[in-house]
């Protein structure tokens, strides 16, 4: 098993993406996870902050969509990781909140243009997706191939 970084809670968080009908786990850093920046920094600004998100921490991209996705998932190939992987991961995690880290955070869905986030903190992925795009709080396990549930025995 290549050195992979674990999913930390609150921190690195397991995202599933779909791309062109393909299916991978990745461990991102949360803050890779906020689809548009734009809208993002327009909700800071409502609340009376002054903000900039440098994007230069993402790779230089403000809004991670459809016309970004290869630009996106080639600068974080490297943060990818099997369902087998994250079940070894997994099934060596005694601690508690160790082992809740590896509870899958998000899915992003760039051929139906979706993202679905069942992230336990107050974060609201959801209200950060590019125009064009729908975003929702719910679970998504029914999304998962289930040759990729590597929590289920």
């Amino acid at each position: 098993m290549q050195d992979i970084m674990k999913p930390t809670y609150a921190e690195n968080i397991v995202v599933a993406i779909k791309n062109s009908n393909q299916f991978e786990w990745y461990i991102l850093d949360k803050d890779y996870c906020f689809l548009d920046y734009k809208k993002l920094e327009d909700a800071y600004r409502k609340k009376g902050f002054d903000v900039f998100i440098d994007d230069s921490s993402r790779f230089g991209i403000k809004i991670v969509n459809e016309h970004t996705v290869k630009s996106f998932l080639d600068n974080v190939k490297e943060f990818r990781v099997s369902a087998k992987d994250l079940k070894d991961m997994l099934m060596k995690e005694s601690d508690y909140n160790g082992r809740l880290a590896y509870n899958p955070s998000l899915y992003i869905d760039f051929d139906n243009k979706q993202l679905i986030s069942y992230y336990a903190e107050p974060e609201s992925f959801e209200d950060f997706v590019p125009d064009g795009w729908t975003g929702e709080y719910r679970e998504f396990e029914n999304q998962i191939p289930e040759n990729q549930k590597y929590w289920i025995n």
